[in-house]
């Protein structure tokens, strides 16, 4: 017998209670709040329910641990929980707010643990990682639930035999979050998906320096979409354009831990 998923009303907070909370901890004020078992920062005055946005029940998150922080392994409890998600919703500091402060509390302290930051930068630490504190990629690839939303939706692949193997490749190096989805190409999914099917598909090349190979790649894909318009660029072609640069990937002596090929420019 099939069981049937339950699924109920999104709730989000209200939009003057997270600007206030935001200030508040800019001043840091307010983080004590973060040291208990539950938030109780709020009350139910400051939630809304959105009736015409039907979500799963709340997932159990996995929690950090001595085999890791099992970032791939939640990112699917994630999306596949909030697959209805459009994305305005997405990008709704409000929902993502919310969340990370009732359903997944115990997941956020332990995930991005706060009293391991100095005093007084605790509360920006709170705004990077339990709010979306600006407008832009770069606040998403920071917060510590809707990262994992968004790794995900660039990276997921029905037509794949895993629908989630690039998704997996993409959580096994945090790197990517930066490079990815903080970018322009990482928001183009064809490339996305021609970045880290091309990684996949050459592990001999990616063996050691992977960081530094990868923002090679992007930098370069800087450089070839100068000239070439890459949402017009099929997968293959993309691909093709990565192997042209095989041989530098090749020169181990070129690449140092956080460091670009000789003769680039480090990134920001």
């Amino acid at each position: 017998m099939m069981s049937i998923t339950k699924m109920h009303p999104l709730k989000l907070f209200k939009s003057d209670f997270v600007v206030d909370s935001i200030a508040k901890l800019e001043a840091n004020d307010g983080v004590k709040q973060y040291s208990g078992d539950k938030f109780t920062g709020f009350s139910e005055s400051v939630v809304l329910i959105n009736s015409g946005v039907l979500v799963s029940e709340d997932p159990d998150l996995i929690l950090p641990d001595e085999n890791g922080n099992h970032d791939f392994e939640n990112a699917i409890k994630i999306y596949e929980a909030y697959k209805s998600f459009s994305p305005t919703e997405a990008t709704s500091g409000r929902i993502w707010s919310y969340l990370a402060h009732v359903p997944h509390w115990d997941y956020m302290k332990n995930r991005w643990p706060v009293e391991n930051q100095p005093g007084e930068k605790k509360g920006g630490y709170i705004i990077e990682h339990w709010f979306l504190s600006g407008i832009g990629a770069s606040t998403l690839a920071r917060h510590g639930l809707a990262m994992l939303w968004w790794g995900t939706h660039v990276t997921y692949d029905p037509n794949r035999t895993d629908p989630f193997e690039l998704t997996r490749e993409f959580f096994s190096m945090l790197d990517y979050t930066r490079t990815i989805l903080t970018g322009t190409q990482g928001r183009n999914r064809i490339f996305t998906h021609a970045l880290l099917e091309f990684v996949i598909d050459n592990p001999n090349l990616f063996k050691s320096q992977k960081e530094a190979k990868i923002r090679f790649l992007m930098r370069k894909s800087n450089f070839f979409g100068g000239y070439k318009v890459l949402p017009t660029l099929t997968k293959i072609e993309i691909k093709e354009m990565f192997k042209q640069h095989e041989v530098e990937l090749r020169d181990e002596k070129s690449f140092r831990e956080d460091s670009q090929p000789t003769g680039l420019n480090s990134l920001s």
